[in-house]
């Protein structure tokens, strides 16, 4: 039995409400998983590009684009992930960020893989001027079966973080650099009327300083509504225990949107 749209009112709203009680500030983690969660052979490429510009009684810039481009062989798995959103006034940017990750896979078995990553991340809205990332590290799939997945991985990596120094208060270090841990777990869950649930999680502690600690939950579902279209809706919680002074530790956001398929 396929859930209706109004059976499913109560939890948009109760996840709406909490939205709009928390801020929307925390440190960025980037959900790399959720760019590519079905197995993919061969060469393989998609891009969505947005944009909006308005002149007159308002002038408003608003780019955006995301996308990614690999190729998985039996045994090897290469992919780029690039993406970012720019949004401008008149006056000046409101925001401006982007995003490119390489990313390699040594395939171990159908259960088991590596993953290997250089990260390189801008966010003005969290003051970020650059973020490098450089990690390593193995993941295994515990439970595959027709309908259910569930992975557990972890690694480490090296982390550099720039802030603009005149975006955060004058107490706040500017140069920031760490060893974390990449730990992450994804579970995937398809039911019978059609229906995907999807949960992500990253929690990447400083090695050097277990106290601060980086979170990442993002939970999705997706059902079909008709042959040719699907509902999607996620919530996204993270939490950055020791965040510059100007921003909030908790960070919670929920996007819902249409699928269509053309048969």
């Amino acid at each position: 039995m396929r859930p209706s749209p109004a059976a499913l009112a109560p939890f948009f709203l109760v996840v709406l409400l909490t939205t709009l009680t928390c801020a929307a500030e925390a440190q960025v983690i980037l959900n790399t998983e959720r760019f590519q969660l079905a197995e993919v052979d061969g060469f393989h490429v998609g891009a969505d590009l947005s944009g909006s510009l308005q002149r007159g009684n308002a002038d408003l810039l608003d780019i955006g684009t995301s996308g990614i481009m690999g190729y998985r062989s039996e045994t090897h798995w290469g992919r780029a992930i690039f993406g970012g959103r720019y949004l401008s006034n008149a006056d000046r940017s409101i925001l401006d960020q982007q995003y490119l990750q390489l990313r390699y896979s040594w395939l171990l078995s159908d259960r088991a893989r590596t993953f290997h990553f250089v990260q390189l991340q801008k966010n003005e809205t969290l003051r970020l001027r650059s973020r490098w990332l450089l990690g390593s590290g193995i993941r295994r799939a515990f439970v595959q079966s027709a309908n259910t997945r569930v992975e557990f991985g972890t690694g480490v990596m090296a982390e550099w973080e720039r802030l603009d120094p005149e975006r955060v208060a004058p107490d706040d270090e500017t140069q920031l650099d760490a060893i974390r841990m990449a730990n992450l777990a994804v579970v995937t869950r398809d039911f019978p009327s059609g229906a995907r649930l999807v949960n992500i999680l990253y929690l990447q502690p400083d090695l050097g300083n277990l106290s601060d600690l980086r979170v990442l939950n993002d939970l999705g579902l997706s059902f079909p509504l008709t042959e040719s279209i699907r509902a999607t809706m996620s919530a996204e919680w993270r939490r950055d225990t020791n965040p510059p002074s100007v921003l909030e530790k908790d960070d919670l956001s929920l996007r819902m949107g249409l699928g269509i398929t053309v048969r």
